[in-house]
């Protein structure tokens, strides 16, 4: 028993290690990607990422802000409507008592899928058809003349719209300090990611070596 319960620790802790050099890899490449993807696009995909973050009142974790940013910019989605759903999130999550990262990846995925879904555990009701012919009367154009561009941005207004006006005020009643837990997790995840991108780099260098060997 002891020489199992001996091994055991072992493996538990050469796994939960394997783990965080495989996290610190993964935020590493993340980076990186931005970078690249930012360089071919020509969107600054570290500055939505930041404005995002910011949105939040520092709550969000940096890889859920930068994985937003590049779902929503894939599927249409501009800058400013992108750092809205962030605010959007902020308050939803308050005002239902919600975790902020759900809200949030509920509202992308809600917007950018056009799931209602997704969106009625935050109270907002997307109606896709009252939706589109919406925004297609305010571009001129029918709800069948609308492109994949323009239901999203459809979509979007909709869901902006409808989060606006039920979570809007909320700000001005709640107290500051209802975010100091968020923050300090946000916080704490920014610290770990400097140490991920030093032995991300560190692990790109050697595993090669003990891949081989």
């Amino acid at each position: 028993v002891p020489a199992y319960a001996t091994l055991a620790a072992q493996v538990f802790a050469v796994t939960a290690a394997f783990q965080f050099l495989s996290n610190s890899v993964n935020f590493k490449n993340l980076i990186e990607g931005q970078k690249a993807f930012g360089a071919v696009t020509g969107v600054a995909y570290a500055s939505i990422t930041n404005q995002v973050r910011a949105a939040t009142d520092g709550q969000l974790a940096y890889q859920e802000a930068a994985s937003a940013a590049a779902i929503g910019t894939a599927s249409g989605l501009n800058s400013a409507q992108i750092v809205q759903l962030g605010d959007a999130a902020k308050k939803a999550s308050l005002a239902l008592g919600r975790d902020l990262t759900d809200s949030f990846n509920r509202l992308v995925r809600g917007v950018t899928k056009a799931e209602p879904e997704l969106l009625d555990e935050l109270g907002i009701i997307l109606r896709l058809d009252p939706a589109l012919r919406t925004y297609a009367t305010a571009i001129g154009k029918s709800k069948d003349q609308l492109n994949a561009f323009e239901r999203t941005q459809a979509v979007a207004n909709e869901v902006l719209g409808q989060a606006e006006t039920k979570f809007g005020k909320i700000m001005e009643i709640m107290d500051p300090s209802a975010f100091a837990l968020g923050q300090f997790a946000a916080s704490f995840d920014d610290l770990l990611n400097v140490l991920k991108q030093s032995l991300g780099a560190l692990a790109q260098t050697v595993l090669p070596f003990f891949t081989d060997n």
